[in-house]
């Protein structure tokens, strides 16, 4: 009895301590660093606190793209899915000596602004698997993009990134992972 007491507490505690914390740039009340810290980590006692239930809140999802845009690195930050995308796409621009991307999509440009910033307007929770993040990101210009997240390995990953852009007078939408598949499929041998 006394020990199940205890679990409650650690249990208790440790979900204080998350939701205490709070991200110091963005104060969303959510405070683990989701590339660095996984659950492996926490204390015997309180690993029976379902943190799925934590990754699946606005809050956790800002502070996971505080991270996201930390690194900055889609081996680490992307889904697998579009990683194998973008490999494929990739290996077949070396092979045709093309250009398959020219830009950096992080950043949304070639160079980096030194006012460069990002803003999350809105977090949609789709469902267990999928959230949609709406995002300005400000370099050198405004941008808005869409971050498709992919719920998988226990975390949140970028599965694809949809950037707006006017054609003729019409507002458009660019897929990333839309792109690496028409390439592959236009470029295979």
């Amino acid at each position: 009895m006394v020990n199940c007491t205890c679990k409650f507490f650690l249990a208790f505690l440790a979900i204080m301590m998350l939701v205490a914390c709070g991200d110091k740039t963005n104060n969303t009340g959510v405070d683990a660093d989701s590339l660095t810290t996984d659950s492996a980590t926490i204390q015997p006692a309180i690993a029976t606190v379902n943190l799925d239930s934590v990754r699946h809140t606005k809050e956790y999802i800002t502070q996971r793209i505080d991270t996201i845009y930390k690194y900055m690195d889609d081996a680490v930050c992307c889904s697998n899915r579009y990683n194998d995308l973008t490999n494929q796409a990739c290996k077949i621009a070396e092979e045709l000596s093309d250009l398959y991307i020219d830009c950096d999509h992080w950043i949304m440009g070639q160079d980096i602004a030194p006012d460069w910033s990002y803003k999350i307007r809105n977090i949609n929770i789709e469902s267990d698997s999928i959230a949609w993040v709406k995002m300005t990101i400000h370099n050198f210009s405004d941008r808005k993009v869409k971050l498709k997240l992919l719920y998988e390995r226990e975390d949140w990953f970028v599965d694809d990134i949809l950037t707006t852009y006017v054609e003729n007078g019409v507002t458009k939408e660019f897929s990333e992972q839309e792109h690496a598949r028409n390439y592959i499929s236009e470029n295979k041998k």
